[in-house]
């Protein structure tokens, strides 16, 4: 399962659960949302929560690559919410190979990572 539990327009930002099988048609809902929100806000960060991963479909990682190589820079933080520690290796293994800002947390963390977040847009607006 792949679903958006929150928008948080303030500080341009969206929380999204990831618990389960992944599928194609909950990818295009949320890559859909995601570049609406980039038009609308000019770059979105992302809070990820995975709980656990199960199959995920093959097209899946097409859609990604399309939509990550065409929003190369509108994404530049995404915090991580996890306790599997498997998740947390991979993230720590892409973060400087991506152009994104990866931090994990755990899940007693949450409010950590939302506050991060939060502070990135608010370092922008006072450091123009």
């Amino acid at each position: 399962m792949l679903k958006v539990t929150a928008e948080h327009p303030k500080f341009r930002y969206i929380e999204i659960l990831i618990d389960g099988d992944i599928n194609s048609e909950s990818v295009t809902a949320l890559l859909n949302l995601l570049q609406k929100r980039i038009d609308e806000w000019g770059e979105v960060n992302l809070l990820e929560e995975v709980r656990g991963i199960g199959k995920v479909e093959l097209a899946v990682f097409w859609k990604e690559l399309r939509f990550g190589l065409k929003n190369l820079n509108k994404v530049p933080r995404t915090a991580i919410v996890t306790d599997i520690h498997w998740v947390k290796n991979i993230s720590n293994f892409l973060d400087p190979i991506v152009k994104m800002d990866i931090e994990v947390f755990t899940s007693k963390e949450r409010d950590v990572a939302r506050a991060w977040l939060a502070q990135s847009d608010l370092e922008e607006s006072m450091y123009p």
